[in-house]
């Protein structure tokens, strides 16, 4: 388990931690009612909002995009705890892995496949927490603007979420403000470990996929010809064979144990973000309109929509294209050099990867770069509804 403690997995390991959802812990009961707790009374507020609204068009329309990311990341958080049971087999398969491919190429290439996803963790962490500075900053653009262009009165500070806490915002701003920041860090953290721990198991999946590759493309290439062969010589290429088609197998339960954890839960997001996509370019476009600055934070959010849903797409593509490559290279291999009995065993192989693994929602949206494509073809359509209805 040291593997998944240190190095390349540490900062998903003390994150998950932190919010209750790492599974060998022992204490994860209190954490996970605090974090319930924080995203209930936000989702509440921006609930109480809604409803006090009265039906008014443009105060739904303003609530609904965060309130869709908050119900994502509560989604997100409780797919991880109801399968706990899962998200701990895939992490003990991830050691098997570790612990099955020893040569020094072999390690070379999980390494280098955990140093990505170790890249892809940090760089997704700094834009989505950059942007929820950004996001949250905004509030006190009154007291830049006071600086910059002063009023003959100063401009009141509004949080910068339309929420309702039955109070007066003005003069309850900084309460309000502390209980907001609270609460979309926690909020924001969650989405963060939810979504980098998916692509760190596509990385790893994918580095399994591209050992099992090199096995099979190199593990002939030193060998004479057939009628040469001793006894010994053929158990050893056959035992060597073996052991890549059950790491090849084990990887395809690996990406079936994804798929089987994540798929409804995706579904539902996925139905989430093309709203919160559709409407966030409405109010985009409403707020060009009424030149109004708030534009640049509607624009913020768009952006960190469109990453969250490209990462979670180019995710499903890698699996794809690892997957499918394990077949070119056992066809790359000096096959025609073995006897009947490897070539056969080859030929499953190929076979079985030919069919490519994929990471979907629900078994009715495959994520790969072409439906990242149709998401966005998806959202305009919607906006473009939303903006003729108005």
């Amino acid at each position: 388990m040291d593997i998944l403690e240190q190095r390349f997995y540490k900062l998903n390991y003390r994150l998950l931690s932190f919010l209750g959802l790492w599974p060998y812990q022992k204490s994860r009961l209190r954490r996970m009612h605090i974090i319930n707790i924080a995203l209930l009374s936000f989702n509440m507020t921006q609930f109480l909002k809604m409803f006090t609204s009265k039906g008014n068009f443009g105060v739904i329309i303003e609530v609904i995009p965060i309130w869709t990311t908050m119900m994502n990341v509560a989604i997100k958080y409780h797919t991880y705890n109801m399968g706990i049971v899962n998200i701990e087999k895939l992490l003990n398969n991830m050691i098997i892995d570790w612990q099955t491919w020893k040569s020094k190429e072999e390690v070379k290439i999980m390494e280098e496949y955990a140093q990505q996803a170790r890249f892809y963790t940090i760089a997704y962490a700094i834009n989505i927490y950059f942007t929820a500075m950004l996001f949250l900053g905004s509030a006190f653009v009154p007291c830049i603007l006071d600086v910059i262009a002063p009023l003959n009165a100063s401009r009141p500070l509004k949080p910068p979420i339309l929420v309702e806490y039955l109070v007066d915002q003005e003069e309850h701003f900084y309460p309000i403000y502390v209980h907001m920041c609270l609460t979309v860090t926690l909020s924001v953290t969650t989405l963060v470990v939810a979504d980098t721990q998916l692509m760190i198991f596509a990385s790893h999946v994918c580095s399994v996929f591209a050992v099992i590759g090199f096995r099979l493309e190199h593990f002939l290439k030193d060998a004479c010809t057939v009628d040469n062969w001793t006894k010994r010589q053929r158990k050893k290429y056959i035992d060597n064979l073996a052991l890549s088609i059950n790491g090849h197998k084990r990887a395809l339960e690996f990406v079936d144990r994804i798929e089987s954890s994540f798929q409804y839960s995706l579904l539902v997001q996925c139905g989430f973000n093309i709203m919160c996509m559709s409407i966030s370019l409405y109010r985009i476009a409403i707020t060009i309109e009424e030149k109004s600055i708030e534009v640049l934070r509607y624009i913020i959010f768009l952006i960190a929509q469109l990453f969250h849903i490209f990462c979670t797409c180019y995710s499903g593509q890698r699996i794809m294209n690892h997957s499918s490559d394990v077949a070119w290279k056992a066809y790359s291999s000096m096959w025609y050099d073995a006897p009947v009995e490897i070539n056969k065993l080859l030929l499953l192989v190929i076979r079985r990867s030919q069919e490519t693994s994929q990471l979907t929602a629900g078994k009715i949206f495959v994520f790969c770069f072409e439906s990242f494509s149709t998401i966005l073809q998806t959202s305009t359509s919607y906006f473009m509804v939303l903006s003729s209805v108005q």
